[in-house]
This record gives structure tokens, sequence and C-alpha cells, in this order.
């Protein structure tokens, strides 16, 4: 089932992107990588992606105009925005423009993601089921 949703990971560090691809195609997952926020926005208007996983910190676009852009794209696009550098301004601005949840560097654990991810999936799959209620009627 986890192989259906796919997820793309934005992040200017290379360790990082390749930990958490390696580890989540373990758990089953459709994974894609990108390092460049900018590349990464092309992919996401020309592809479909359920989750997108974003650094707020990078060159040329920020996690924050991502975000935008994800959602303006697909408002289902569940984002999980992840940072080193955590400030209360910039976890309410996430959040306001849409975010689901934040994801504070270096991880607890693979784990703590996976947990994330899958809460994730379990509101999409509500809000896709909510949809389909409202075009049902």
């Amino acid at each position: 089932m986890k192989k259906e949703y796919k997820i793309l990971i934005i992040d200017d560090e290379e360790e990082i992107l390749l930990s958490l691809k390696k580890n989540l195609i373990l758990e089953g997952y459709n994974v894609e990588t990108c390092n460049d926020s900018v590349k990464a926005l092309e992919m996401i208007k020309n592809n479909k992606f359920h989750i997108v996983i974003t650094d707020i910190v990078m060159p040329n676009m920020n996690g924050i105009d991502l975000l935008k852009a994800a959602k303006s794209y697909d408002a289902l696009t569940q984002v999980i925005m992840m940072t080193g550098y955590s400030t209360m301004e910039i976890t309410i601005q996430s959040l306001e423009f849409g975010a689901n949840d934040y994801i504070l560097k270096p991880f607890k654990s693979i784990e703590y993601i996976i947990e994330i991810i899958d809460y994730s999936i379990q509101k999409l799959e509500r809000w896709r089921e909510s949809i389909r209620g409202l075009v049902a009627k």
C-alpha cells in the first residue's frame, strides 16, 4: 500500500537525502529526491507527489515559498517541513501556509519520520474521503 504514495524529499544536504531515501524505500515508499529547490518545483509541477518533505533553508528558493507553490498546484499535497534552524515565527508561518508537520534536524529517529509520514497519509485519505462524499451527494 505504501508504494502507491509518491514522496519527494528536498534538501541541499546530500547525506540527509540519501539517508531518508534509503530508509523510506526499505519501508516500502516510492521516493524521489532533489537537492535544488528550483528543480524540485519543476518536479512538483510535472508529477503527482502525495507527500513533499522539504528543508526550509535552501539556496535559490526557501522551503516556505516551495510549500506555497506545492499547495497551489495541489491543495491535497501533504507538505512536511524540516529544519535545523527553528524559530517560532518560521513554525507558525509553515503551519499557516498549510504545512502538515514540522521536523527538527537532526532527526530523533527514522521511526519518528515514518510516524509523521503515516499520519500525513491518513490525513490525505481523510481529505479524499470527504471529497468523495461531497461528490456523491
